[in-house]
């Protein structure tokens, strides 16, 4: 088992960088697990003894932490902190009062002693996380061209995921991108769906290699693209 991390496209405008790392637990470990890995561990106390100490360390540490003290264990320290906005000096602070953003949260600080002990030892695994908020193109290929190749005036089928858009939208569709970086957009689409578009290829483009750029709102909101490379138009 290892800490999985994915690298992500970022869209932030203020990333110093366009990818960002994301990690995810490898499993879930519940308590009564928790208790029965300890139990079989390196202690002559039994799953109840265990238990036992653990209902006690949690009753006693919310008392000292009720009084507003920070209680240090052999993993970290554990308080209380309390946050919000004022309008005045003497506006009353009301943390159970859900009008305002007043509120009292309890915080682990890790021991750094024990967080670089977990650090050095722990194992990374990297995966891949689809952005379910982009389209992904895998295929485009010619549709109705007994030949297979792509024909000014002909159709395209682009083969994927996410790719549903709204036809009647100038900055939504599919665009064809020449080496030069002119795009030309399908004036005609006879079907649209998630994993599959039928899409016109512009009359007027030159034999060549050109992108396949398909531009759409998934999330309903923001308009993202996906790029498929190396699409040769036949004359």
């Amino acid at each position: 088992m290892a800490l999985k991390i994915a690298v992500l496209k970022t869209f932030l405008p203020n990333c110093p960088r366009p990818y960002v790392v994301r990690s995810s637990s490898s499993d879930m470990v519940e308590f009564d697990s928790f208790v029965e890995i300890m139990a079989a561990g390196r202690t002559t106390l039994s799953q109840i003894d265990i238990l036992a100490a653990m209902q006690l360390f949690k009753e006693e540490l919310r008392k000292q932490l009720v009084e507003g003290k920070t209680v240090k264990t052999p993993i970290g320290s554990f308080y209380m902190s309390a946050a919000g906005s004022m309008g005045s000096l003497d506006e009353p602070y009301l943390p159970k009062d859900l009008t305002n953003n007043h509120e009292l949260r309890l915080h682990h600080r890790a021991d750094r002693a024990f967080e670089e002990s977990i650090a050095g030892a722990l194992e990374i695994s990297r995966e891949e996380r689809p952005n379910l908020s982009v389209p992904n193109l895998c295929a485009v290929l010619a549709a109705g061209e007994i030949s297979g190749r792509i024909r000014p005036s002909g159709m395209v089928r682009i083969k994927g995921l996410r790719l549903r858009f709204d036809p009647l939208a100038s900055d939504q569709g599919v665009f064809f991108v020449d080496a030069a970086g002119t795009e030309t957009r399908s004036p005609f689409y006879p079907l649209i769906l998630p994993g599959t578009v039928l899409a016109s290829v512009p009359e007027a483009l030159v034999p060549g290699a050109y992108a396949i750029v398909l531009r759409a709102a998934v999330n309903g909101r923001d308009i993202r693209e996906d790029r498929f490379e190396g699409v040769t138009i036949s004359a």
